[in-house]
């Protein structure tokens, strides 16, 4: 018909009696209908990411405009209602970066830029924002400088920006956030510390999932979609890496990623 269509092969080739392979014996699938659901979902996905961001970029401006001016005014309260309406764009901005990656990696459409970069050297850039704009938390960095690895400096800023950024989220005002970056067994290893209400055990296996969140009377206030974490596992397994997760309730949380370092 000319129609082009998709399908799922699953097969075993069979051995003869002198050990070399005679014949293969296969079933196919025609999954065409569920490649285009998942094609539109994914369109439709990156289409409305793409239109929520415009106003977003266009009402950033102006509140940028009406905060400088508010400071140099001497407005005390507009300035910090300005910073709070700011924060929030940044929040849903982060939200749409998400459904938008998310969409991306689904349809293969992810593409990463590979080059030598320096872990410390980009956790360092992330953190000193954090410090700026959130400073109801303490923020302590011990990164080793030197630790050099092959990857995508945007997609690690992401994960890295992430996982602070549940850090933050996740624990109460006034307390201590800590953050290193180490070398062990030839991979560069980024660890953060939180003194957070922490993950329940029967919950870190599924952590990583897509769209799964823990659910509990701590976390119903607190928005997220569950993307972050499974997008950021994506990203650092491109990176030959792993990233795991270590918890007790009410005792905080401790998130690592490694990925190996460059050989020379």
């Amino acid at each position: 018909s000319g129609d082009r269509r998709w399908m799922r092969i699953v097969g075993k080739v069979k051995a003869g009696r002198e050990g070399g392979f005679e014949s293969i014996y296969a079933v196919m699938m025609d999954v065409t209908d569920q490649k285009q659901d998942e094609q539109r979902k994914n369109d439709f996905i990156a289409m409305v990411s793409h239109e929520l961001k415009t106003p977003l970029t266009s009402m950033k401006g102006y509140i940028q405009v009406i905060q400088l001016k508010a400071k140099l005014g001497e407005n005390s309260f507009a300035e910090r209602a300005l910073e709070g309406a700011g924060r929030q764009i940044e929040r849903m901005t982060n939200m749409i970066n998400g459904f938008l990656n998310l969409s991306r990696l689904e349809s293969g459409k992810m593409v990463m830029e590979f080059r030598p970069i320096e872990l410390s050297a980009v956790v360092k850039d992330i953190i000193e924002e954090y410090k700026t704009t959130h400073a109801d938390n303490r923020v302590f960095s011990n990164c080793e400088p030197g630790l050099f690895i092959n990857g995508d400096a945007d997609k690690l800023d992401h994960v890295i920006n992430n996982l602070i950024s549940n850090a933050f989220k996740y624990s109460p005002s006034n307390s201590n956030i800590y953050i290193e970056c180490f070398e062990q067994d030839g991979k560069a290893v980024f660890k953060i510390k939180d003194e957070g209400i922490g993950i329940p055990a029967e919950n870190l296996p599924n952590l990583f999932e897509r769209f799964y969140r823990v659910e509990s009377t701590h976390t119903k206030t607190i928005a997220g979609f569950g993307i972050g974490l499974y997008l950021s596992a994506e990203i650092i397994n491109r990176h030959n890496g792993t990233i795991w997760v270590e918890s007790k309730v009410n005792e905080g949380s401790v998130f690592y990623f490694s990925i190996p370092l460059l050989k020379s």
